[in-house]
């Protein structure tokens, strides 16, 4: 099925806003994309007028969040001059409020049904995330269901950063390299796994 899209531009400091209409979506969410994008979705029979009445009524808050995202990626850009120290502050600024934004936007793309067609509620809910200066990974989960990431995330192009957290999101859920577990992940990366865990292995850590 083709994904209904709009996108309109707003000279309020929300930018190009692009709705999309899910057929998984049962009501509408706004969110803000690490490069700054603000996306709304809303369900599939739901109305693009009343989609921008709920974007206006949080948009001060959408707006403030789309410049603290926006000046967070411009100090990514600049993090190859930065201290370890400055990396950590500013992974620890960065990742947590990311984590839950990709958490927010898997939950709401994909439907993960068990063994007998269930819908499993919360499928990629997490505990705690914590981050350390590691040299052998850039993340990993725990049976807990606590994610550790690579402060260095905030070093890499942003789509790697977001594969990486969405691979160990993933695990939530199949916590193995099984083809389903391959499968949603290529489903959550729009079919560029591969291609990102290639480039992802090209970075030395």
């Amino acid at each position: 099925m083709t994904l209904q899209t709009r996108t309109v531009k707003y000279d309020n400091g929300l930018g190009d806003v692009i709705y999309t209409k899910y057929p998984q979506s049962r009501s509408i969410r706004v969110f803000v994309t690490s490069q700054g994008q603000v996306k709304v979705t809303l369900p599939l029979f739901g109305s693009y007028q009343e989609a921008e009445r709920f974007l206006f009524s949080v948009g001060g808050s959408i707006i403030a969040k789309r410049k603290e995202i926006l000046e967070r990626a411009k100090a990514q850009r600049e993090s190859g001059a930065l201290s370890s120290y400055e990396i950590n502050k500013l992974a620890h600024k960065i990742l947590p409020q990311r984590t839950r934004q990709m958490y927010e936007l898997m939950t709401n793309k994909v439907k993960i049904r068990d063994s007998r067609g269930n819908i499993v509620e919360d499928p990629f809910r997490y505990n705690r995330i914590a981050i350390k200066n590691n040299s052998s990974n850039w993340g990993s989960c725990s049976t807990k269901r606590n994610i550790n990431l690579n402060m260095n995330l905030v070093r890499l192009p942003e789509e790697l950063m977001d594969y990486v957290i969405a691979h160990e999101l993933c695990h939530l859920v199949y916590p193995n390299h099984s083809d389903r577990f391959h499968t949603l992940l290529n489903a959550i990366t729009d079919g560029k796994e591969k291609t990102l865990a290639a480039r992802l292995r090209r970075i030395k850590l």
